[in-house]
């Protein structure tokens, strides 16, 4: 952080805090309207509610809210969230440093999305626009009793907009910089006394990215998107006591870049190969663009790149908003269906409500894997590699013998697909009474099947990679890594809460949940490499131990460049040991069988089927047809969560409570990895929360002070398994959050009005094992991480939104302007400085004109004034290049590796509602 970003943030800081002391995100009336802070009702504890009625800490944001400060993303969201945060990189949430560290799908979020009671694996839906939602609420903290379905770190609730009983109809329209058209219409109103419907939707169209690709030809990328949605829905009455309401809705990306700013932006040196200097020397395509020759380098004048390109360096590293890919950036997501519905019968003393429904979709993305537009270049013959050895015996005229440099194809692109499809049943039965007795019960039901596939290709084009030697199955479509699962989940769970209130100004609350989850399902892994540094094993089979791990033979040796003959192997005094790789020697190795697990038991955890043992070793897998790796996988856990408070209420304006809460999230199973141990343990969490909800007449403060006790925190980490880099999942055994959050709006007069949140987040892994960080060279041995921060839990957060009103005979002129804080933050438990993202700010201006009969509104703001750097998550990154053996190692430097914020953005929306 600079020094000038610094005192400008002390000066935002110290001038505000006055006003600025804390809440939990109250959302307030419209500025203009009156002094008084308007009340609001949530339904964070399956009843409704005022907010400051409620002893949990919660950020609720009404339609109202989002349309006067500019809240339109879930990113924007998070910065008027204490704890929250979400990375539009990969689209994953955390809060308070818990939350989800991989995107596989049998390791479950830790932040509970529910889009009008139905559970969703996604957090985006939160940003969809004000039009067509009502109210998102934000449950900090884990909520083990009511949303126990993996909400151990919190919640958040998406609430749609109802039907009317009126007719209404509204119409929006966005024009933004960067070629955004937004339009957006909704119609509301009865159908019959007792029936009404609604129907919305928007056209969101982006023309332009936010990053230029410096490759002639090649697109923009960033946010370029085709994007609509469409909801209809249905309520009405059946007969005195009860009702219904259905919502069917279908969304469609058809994205470049991804739906955030864009994934993978490199901010340093390309990272051209080298990796463990204990094991080899290996190459990633970029490697073409190495000035070096010899050992370590290319054949002079061999790089070739796309369009003709002549851009050696990375241009990140001078513009943040330039790239050089040859693959664009691709993200469709497609076959979205969702149909939720609620059934609500009054009983004289209690309520039974029914919440159910059913979501499915397909989600593709393709980029470029080595963020680079590198095409072919040649890799020499090494000196006194086997090929140069063979090289001299036949330099006779040996025809046969082929040792010329090594032509790479460094295409190198990725390929994620996933299409899961889940449903989910609740019943509710909760009293109705005056009676200090308040009780709710309720049984749950979700389940889960999805498949997905991640394909890597590289060297794809190579006719090698497609025929892979060592009697290896065909590998037609040329990827050196195929990942794939196919699994289910299901959950149910029981649960009931009692609140009590002993006395006019002493309620205690005690709550229970039973929560069981099962896996099962089946994985498939390939894994071809190109060249026989992949496979250390071969010199030792051959007799050659001078070569192979920790030498410089690479793509020159025997299988990189050399059309083996059995003339070779009785040249080299080898008798017929090459005598069965005669005409297979192209230098793709399938590593499959070579990486597959073995364990000394008969069995490892998760593992279903097969578990086949010889002697002392046992493979867990058998070995397809089609060359893939194939297993079953499977598990089961269950936990009692609940929760334990008490609220105390000395006057109308006055709420504190103190409050235990366990929390828990299901095991998870690593699948499509073929991991030795694919099986991590179950989550939990224990919250103390104390909480302070205070009215004054003119301001509302909200206070929470909390401290979590986290074990078993599945994290992925990195692992090296023969060649190949793998994720094993692992339970970090204990760490610590602790924190303070602050909220608070403040109506001096009934012109202006500050709204603000702070949180201090102290996080630390107390316990730790020792673990690789593959992706450093200095420290190449297993460390300990006690001591690290959790991941995505930046220390210091803090937004403060101000609005001045100008009251005319027309209407009313509201100026706002937002100034957002947060501090670094790291990707995983390597609190490295390549895993970190840096402290940022923004500032954001805004201007809304409401006629005086509320029928139009015109709003005009720019996002991001300073045009400034800043960055929603922390995505892992490496020190890899850093070779400390080699002294005239020409690569010092990582690839760190941000997922950016958009840059500056401006435009107007105008509103008119017809009824």
């Amino acid at each position: 952080m600079s020094k000038t970003l610094h005192l400008r943030s002390l000066l935002v800081v110290g001038a505000s805090a006055a006003a600025l002391t804390a809440m939990s995100s109250p959302a307030f009336a419209q500025a203009g309207a009156t002094t008084t802070i308007e009340e609001l009702v949530v339904t964070a504890e399956k009843r409704e509610q005022s907010l400051q009625d409620v002893p949990v800490a919660i950020s609720a944001f009404t339609s109202k809210q989002r349309d006067l400060v500019g809240i339109n993303t879930v990113q924007d969201l998070t910065n008027f969230t204490p704890g929250f945060v979400y990375s539009s990189v990969n689209d994953r949430a955390s809060m308070r440093g818990v939350g989800r560290l991989t995107n596989i799908h049998s390791v479950d979020g830790a932040i509970a999305i529910y889009i009008d009671g139905l559970f969703s694996t996604s957090t985006v839906f939160a940003g969809a626009p004000p039009l067509m939602v009502d109210r998102v609420e934000v449950l900090r903290g884990p909520q083990g009793t009511l949303y126990g379905r993996n909400s151990i770190g919190g919640t958040v609730n998406i609430i749609s907009r109802r039907p009317t009983e009126e007719a209404y109809a509204e119409v929006r329209a966005v024009v933004e910089n960067y070629g955004v058209t937004n339009f957006q219409g909704a119609m509301s109103g009865p159908i019959t006394d007792h029936l009404q419907y609604r129907l919305s939707g928007y056209k969101l169209d982006q023309t332009k990215g936010y990053y230029e690709n410096v490759n002639a030809n090649m697109p923009t990328e960033g946010s370029v998107r085709d994007e609509y949605a469409l909801e209809a829905q249905l309520q009405g009455q059946l007969g005195e006591n009860a009702e219904f309401w259905v919502k069917y809705g279908t969304l469609h990306w058809d994205n470049r870049g991804g739906p955030g700013a864009r994934s993978g932006y490199l901010a340093d040196p390309y990272e051209t190969g080298r990796q463990d200097p204990n094991f080899s020397v290996i190459y990633n395509p970029v490697h073409g663009y190495s000035p070096e020759t010899g050992v370590n380098g290319i054949v002079p004048g061999s790089l070739q790149q796309f369009n003709g390109g002549t851009t050696k360096i990375n241009p990140a590293i001078a513009d943040s908003h330039k790239i050089n890919t040859n693959t664009p950036i691709f993200v469709g997501l497609t076959d979205v269906h969702l149909l939720t519905t609620t059934f609500a019968y009054h009983a004289p003393t209690f309520d039974v409500k029914y919440i159910g429904g059913i979501q499915n979709y397909a989600y593709n993305t393709t980029g470029d894997l080595d963020n680079s537009n590198v095409k072919s270049y040649q890799i020499p013959l090494q000196p006194g590699s086997i090929c140069g050895t063979v090289g001299l015996l036949f330099s006779l005229g040996a025809s046969t013998v082929n040792c010329g440099p090594l032509t790479v194809d460094a295409t190198a692109t990725y390929h994620y697909f996933e299409k899961p499809k889940y449903f989910s049943n609740e019943i509710n039965i909760s009293s109705t009474t005056d009676s200090p007795l308040q009780w709710i019960l309720g049984l749950y039901q979700f389940e889960e099947s999805y498949t997905a596939t991640n394909t890597l290709n590289g060297f794809s084009s190579q006719p090698q990679m497609k025929t892979p030697i060592l009697g290896a199955a065909p590998n037609p479509t040329g990827a050196f890594s195929i990942s794939e699962y196919d699994l289910t989940t299901k959950s149910k769970a029981i649960f009931g809460q009692l609140d009590w209130k002993a006395t006019d100004t002493l309620k205690f609350t005690a709550g229970l949940r039973f929560t069981k989850d099962e896996k099962e399902g089946v994985e498939n892994r390939r894994v071809v490499c190109f060249s026989d540094v992949c496979f250390p094993g071969l010199y030792p089979a051959l007799g050659l131990s001078g070569f192979g791990p920790g030498t410089a033979a690479n793509y020159g040796s025997l299988l990189g460049n050399l059309n083996a003959l059995p003339a070779v192997g009785a040249a080299l005094g080898l008798g017929g040991a090459l005598n069965g790789l005669a005409g297979l020697g192209n230098g793709a190795f399938d590593l499959t069988t070579a990486l597959a697990p073995t364990t000394t038991a008969a069995g490892a955890k998760g593992v279903t089927d097969p578990v086949k043992c010889v002697g002392a070793v046992c493979t867990q897998y058998t070995i397809a047809s089609n060359g893939n790796m194939v297993r079953h996988l499977g598990g089961k856990s269950d936990a009692v969560t609940g929760t334990l408070g008490a609220q105390w209420e000395p006057d109308t304006d006055t709420m504190a409570y103190a409050r235990y809460s366990r929390g828990y999230k299901a095991f998870g199973l690593s699948a499509g990895g073929g991991l030795v141990a694919p099986y991590a343990d179950p989550e939990f969490v224990d919250s103390i929360e104390v909480g302070l909800k205070k009215n004054f007449a003119t301001l509302q403060i909200n206070a929470a002070i909390y401290h979590y006790k986290y074990t078993d925190l599945q994290a992925p980490v990195t692992v090296r398994v023969g060649a190949t880099n793998v994720t094993q999942f692992i339970n970090v055994p204990e760490s610590r959050s602790q924190g303070v959050e602050l909220d608070a709006i403040w109506a001096p007069t009934q012109a202006l009005r500050l709204i603000g949140s702070y949180s201090f987040n102290d996080t630390a892994i107390t316990q730790s094992g020792l673990y690789v960080d593959v992706n450093d060279n200095i420290n190449t041995g297993a460390v300990s991480v006690k001591g690290n921060d959790l991941p995505q839990a930046p220390r210091n957060k803090f937004a403060v939104n101000a609005s001045y009103s100008f009251f005319f005979e027309p209407g009313t002129l509201t100026l706002g302007a937002t100034y957002v804080w947060r501090d670094k933050a790291y990707a995983n438990i390597f609190s490295r400085s390549y895993n970190q993202s840096p402290q940022w700010d923004q500032i954001d201006l805004r201007a809304n004109w409401n006629s005086q009969d509320g029928r139009y509104a015109i709003i005009g703001y720019v996002k991001n004034v300073a045009d400034t750097e800043g960055y929603d998550a922390a995505v892992a990154a490496s020190n890899r290049n850093r070779n400390p053996a080699i002294a005239s190692d020409n690569f010092s430097n990582g690839a760190l590796n941000l997922g950016l914020t958009p840059p500056r953005t401006y435009g107007v929306e105008l509103q008119y509602k017809f009824f």
